[in-house]
């Protein structure tokens, strides 16, 4: 897995647009897509991915995701009701 922006001790860093041209090169895009690596770089929904919304040190917003098991989901909130969460995001190897 690569890091986005900053990298870490592990990854150098890696920006979207690298990541976007790297899955062209290895064959992650479907031989028969209309759309070419200008036209995703131009559509106004990429562009919004590739501005940040929450600055360092602002709150996580909230977010939901499936349990290792697949028998429900957690809330970040309600994790954070019972006690601090560390969100680690890229390498911690």
């Amino acid at each position: 897995m690569r890091t986005v922006s900053r990298g870490s001790p592990v990854d150098r860093r890696w920006s979207v647009p690298g990541m976007v041209v790297s899955r062209m090169r290895h064959g992650l895009a479907p031989e028969d897509s209309p759309l070419t690596l200008k036209d995703v770089m131009a559509r106004a929904d990429y562009r919004d991915l590739r501005t940040p919304s929450v600055a360092e040190g602002d709150p996580a917003p909230d977010f939901e995701l499936p349990t290792f098991d697949g028998g429900g989901t957690v809330r970040l909130a309600s994790l954070l009701e019972r006690r601090p969460v560390a969100l680690v995001f890229g390498s911690y190897t």
